[in-house]
């Protein structure tokens, strides 16, 4: 974005304000390239982060399991 497209974006109040900025960055090129990298990145990391929770989780139950089997006295 320009300065001076910065600079009016103060004469807007609130919501206005909000909006102008919006536009100005779905119709800025530059800023269309950093939303996709945004998105990309989203759509990657989120998915690996569940992932890592779920393989923490199971990894995390399996040593619970194996520390109480070996906390069982011999037969």
């Amino acid at each position: 974005m320009r300065w001076h497209r910065l600079s009016s974006l103060w004469s807007f109040t609130g919501r206005h304000r909000l909006k102008a900025c919006a536009t100005g960055i779905i119709t800025d090129a530059r800023a269309q390239v950093t939303v996709e990298w945004a998105l990309i990145a989203a759509a990657v990391a989120i998915p690996l982060l569940l992932i890592f929770r779920l393989c923490l989780v199971m990894l995390v139950a399996k040593y619970r399991l194996m520390t109480f089997m070996n906390s069982l006295p011999l037969p």
